[in-house]
């Protein structure tokens, strides 16, 4: 068995990844316009989330186009698709298409997409997309069903030490953030990746059906996804992966893994937007200035307070450096935890 503390050394890398000067994802054209101003948005805007409905990036979609037409930022209409499935590959390999297309945009997370398209062995992946920002991160929770024996992280994975198979966890897609935080978890006691039981979901309703319908025994997915059946008893918390600054979530009394001594199991996803490939330096700066505008907004600082978000404002090409950074980390997280070769 290989030392734990290898995992955790590129688990903590995730979780504390800077940005780093560099190339972007997909550069935007050069020589093409760069100085001059681009009027955006100039028709209807197309948000692609591609995972299921009242999914982590379904709502950032649906947050995005609330906070653009509530605060009137923009004269246009945004509508918001969704294309599930696959790690986000799905979604991807459709969004692809529409290069040159200022008004289409994609949300998606760092680390849950890079991961969906290593897993999958996606043909298209994001490196010639546009990197328009990195918007917010988000605590998740490891909760178990109201009625579960385990009443603390401690006891459950004291049984996952002794039974791994036994411990049947659920959450987003295979080898996403979710899946590694579990193994990751798993780790921690000893457990080698492939023991971890794992059914991945689409997210959201998805991951609660699977554990109230008594299918899974632990789930792992965003506090914003889980608040509703948290406030309804019907979930218990054991544990937050993260606390922005020490802070407590509202309504929800569980200790951080920091607080657990299992800080180096936390994996950091950024949330963000991505464009299309084929847009100049000109239009990719029309689209960040919108998405700037937003996020400067008090409708956009309403859906952060609503979601349990904190703000990642990463811009641009500072975006695309990231997740180029993380892709070779999330590669190596994966290769290391046998999830892929």
């Amino acid at each position: 068995m290989k030392n734990t503390n290898t995992y955790y050394r590129t688990a903590a890398v995730l979780v504390a990844a800077g940005l780093v000067g560099g190339c972007a994802v997909g550069a935007a054209d050069e020589g093409d316009g760069g100085d001059k101003t681009v009027a955006y948005p100039t028709e209807g805007i197309s948000v692609l989330a591609p995972g299921s409905p009242g999914g982590g990036w379904d709502t950032r979609a649906r947050g995005m186009s609330e906070a653009l037409a509530k605060c009137d930022l923009i004269d246009e209409k945004v509508t918001v698709s969704n294309k599930p499935g696959a790690g986000g590959t799905i979604g991807l390999s459709e969004f692809i298409e529409h290069k040159g297309d200022m008004h289409q945009l994609m949300v998606m997370d760092t680390v849950t997409m890079l991961g969906g398209i290593a897993v999958n062995k996606s043909p298209v992946d994001m490196k010639s997309l546009t990197p328009v920002a990195g918007l917010t991160s988000s605590p998740s929770a490891i909760v178990v069903p109201k009625n579960s024996p385990y009443n603390d992280l401690k006891s459950l994975l004291a049984d996952l030490e002794k039974k791994p198979k036994s411990i049947k966890w659920t959450g987003g897609s295979l080898g996403g953030a979710d899946h590694i935080q579990a193994a990751l978890l798993g780790k921690s006691r000893g457990v080698s990746p492939d023991r971890i039981n794992y059914v991945p979901t689409g997210g959201g309703g998805e991951t609660v059906s699977q554990l109230l319908s008594g299918a899974a025994t632990v789930g792992i997915s965003t506090v914003t996804e889980l608040r509703g059946q948290i406030e309804a008893g019907e979930l218990k918390v054991l544990a937050l992966s993260e606390k922005s600054e020490g802070q407590e979530i509202e309504g929800i009394d569980a200790p951080s893994l920091a607080e657990l001594g299992l800080e180096e199991a936390a994996v950091a996803s950024v949330g963000g937007v991505l464009a299309p490939s084929g847009l100049s330096d000109a239009e990719q700066q029309a689209v960040v200035d919108t998405v700037r505008k937003m996020r400067g907004s008090s409708c956009w600082k309403d859906v952060l307070k609503r979601n349990n978000w904190t703000d990642a404002w990463t811009p641009g090409d500072e975006f695309g450096d990231l997740i180029r950074k993380q892709e070779g980390q999330v590669n190596g997280v994966l290769k290391e935890l046998g999830l892929v070769k």
